[in-house]
């Protein structure tokens, strides 16, 4: 008779257990939580820094496996309603920036827009730039690079 109760106490306590953790597991919020967690680590975030004290940030902007500097500043300036014009010089090149917000390139002020990632200046072409998760996009409105 011990040993009858003492199996029942165990089938009780498994079941308990197996119940218990099922609804922990599909508990929505619990997966809600797990899926925002894994977005912010397959995001990355972009400022544009204008020169003139103005600076507009954007953060946790999802990318793909794939995604390179020019797709993102593609997808935030058009979700955003931001202005901006490129050039394609092709592969070797790539993309060149002319204008962001309605401010362009001033050759005669040695102004351009240029990009860094993570703090580094860029010196390949936005549409070759591959990206990671948690980079951080800088696109300035500053003095040439190149001649410094």
């Amino acid at each position: 008779m011990k040993l009858i109760a003492k199996l029942i106490i165990i089938a009780a306590v498994f079941f308990a257990g197996v119940y218990v953790g099922a609804n922990q597991i599909l508990d929505p919020a619990t997966l809600f939580q797990i899926g925002k967690e894994e977005v912010a680590e397959q995001a990355v975030s972009v400022m544009f820094d204008f020169g003139n004290g103005e600076v507009k940030v954007f953060d946790d902007i999802n990318v793909g496996d794939d995604s390179n500097v020019f797709a993102v500043l593609e997808k935030v300036t058009t979700e955003n309603n931001i202005e901006f014009l490129y050039k394609d010089y092709g592969s070797d090149l790539g993309i060149f920036v002319e204008s962001i917000n309605n401010m362009g390139n001033n050759t005669s002020l040695d102004r351009f827009w240029q990009y860094w990632v993570n703090n580094q200046y860029a010196k390949i072409g936005a549409s070759n730039y591959k990206l990671n998760p948690g980079d951080v996009i800088e696109w300035k409105y500053t003095k040439g690079q190149f001649n410094n």
